[in-house]
């Protein structure tokens, strides 16, 4: 195996050294860069979440699996950040992904146990936080700047010279779209600022936006059912129309337009703010949903902004391949991909909708992971894979009874060996797989 430096990169091929994560082009491939400037592939996982060791049906046993009294005393944190450390280093996982919210393993600042995702977040938007309708909150307005600088204040300051960070990701698969916010049961930005009055800065821009197209207040009127005298009128008028699904065409497409606006001033203030803390890392923006129509929707808008095209897809190989092709051709600013999430899975009675296409067994989820991987790196703008996930969950846990996330081990700490092989011979063999692209 090739030799590797401190952060996983390999020595082989170098570039400069700034310091910190970045990527770089290196007229064949991209490439993450580590800090000592060496090439990096980032073969993550996601999921080392500390109370997933805590829940009802396996707290005892790792109570004394980590001859601890009780979660999170001494003992427990010592073990559990000494076990992570140990299946990491025997598999050759390189790094954890955004979902990692295990402080042990990430702390003290600039001695986290692998290259990591850190979070900011001035939105919660998160499809899995079910955003209320005020979390849509009016972008246009100075308000948000300010939620941006406290957020990055308190979020990026303390992490702005760790090297140990790759980049910083905002929100898990936040909701975009029409379709989105139907399949979630929440609303959208479209849907939430035109009902605003008219001291918001964005139901302005609403209103601008719909002057333009229609050529008076009367044709406007006519494809909404309303009768506003003037379009004054609409910028003062509050809660003026319903928040469900567009009911005509020129509708959905008004709220496309309106979206694809909102999102590019979500991204252009969140990133200004972000470099203002933060002149190192890599500004990955939100872990967009491949699996909706979110991504193909604003992939042209976010990618003006990001450093890389972060993604979240779980799907079949073949599909897997198809749209990353798609996705590639809309990327606005030359730069790489990387999978944030996604998996293949095994159900059982315990976990009987796990996420990810289902395998027959254990050994054919392996092979998939195998050939997942060198399919997608042997495209030249795939920089790393961020696997769902370490350990399995069950569908009694809260928030897991009707989908499922597996890990590489049960709830009890028993290894799947045929996973073990198999990602293993990945970190092996990682970096040989991404100089075979084409």
């Amino acid at each position: 195996m090739e030799k590797r430096d401190t952060f996983g990169g390999i020595k082989s091929i170098n570039f400069d050294a700034t310091g910190f994560f970045r990527t770089q082009y290196d007229g064949h491939r991209w490439w993450l860069v580590t800090p000592l400037g060496n090439a990096f592939i980032s073969f993550g996982i996601n999921h080392y979440h500390d109370s997933w060791w805590a829940q009802d049906h396996n707290r005892e046993f790792w109570i004394n699996h980590f001859n601890a009294k009780e979660p999170y005393d001494n003992n427990w944190i010592i073990g559990y950040k000494d076990r992570a450390l140990n299946e990491l280093n025997i598999l050759g996982i390189n790094s954890l992904g955004i979902h990692t919210d295990a402080p042990m393993l990430t702390s003290p600042v600039g001695h986290s146990i692998r290259p990591y995702v850190a979070q900011y977040l001035p939105l919660k938007l998160c499809h899995y936080l079910n955003p209320e309708n005020e979390s849509f909150y009016d972008i246009f307005s100075d308000g948000f700047s300010k939620i941006c600088e406290n957020e990055a204040k308190n979020q990026v300051t303390p992490l702005a010279n760790d090297p140990m960070i790759i980049g910083f990701c905002m929100s898990d698969c936040p909701i975009f779209t029409d379709e989105e916010a139907t399949f979630y049961k929440t609303t959208t930005w479209p849907r939430q600022i035109r009902n605003l009055g008219g001291e918001s800065p964005g139901k302005k821009q609403y209103v601008k936006m719909v002057s333009e197209k229609y050529l008076n207040i009367k044709s406007f009127n006519n494809i909404y059912k309303t009768n506003f005298k003037s379009w004054d009128d609409l910028n003062i008028t509050k809660n003026w129309i319903y928040d469900e699904y567009p009911r005509s065409i020129e509708e959905k497409d008004d709220n496309l337009k309106f979206l694809l606006r909102c999102v590019d001033e979500y991204y252009k203030v969140s990133k200004r703010v972000f470099r203002k803390f933060d002149k190192n890392h890599l500004f990955f923006g939100d872990k967009i949903n491949g699996n909706t129509n979110g991504l193909n929707t604003i992939i042209e808008i976010t990618s003006k902004y990001t450093d890389l095209v972060n993604f979240q897809y779980y799907d079949t190989i073949d599909k897997h391949k198809s749209n990353m092709c798609i996705w590639s051709k809309k990327i606005r600013n030359k730069q790489p991909i990387l999978n944030g999430d996604s998996g293949f899975t095994v159900p059982t009675n315990t976990m009987p909708n796990t996420f990810g296409p289902h395998c027959k067994s254990q050994k054919e989820r392996a092979q998939m992971y195998i050939d997942y991987i060198k399919t997608s790196l042997s495209r030249k703008d795939y920089i790393g894979w961020h696997m769902c996930g370490v350990i399995d969950t069950i569908k009694s846990m809260p928030s897991k009874e009707f989908n499922q996330h597996q890990g590489i081990m049960t709830t009890h700490g028993k290894y799947y060996p045929e996973m073990v092989k198999s990602i293993k011979y990945i970190s092996k063999n990682l970096y040989r797989f991404a100089l075979d692209c084409n």
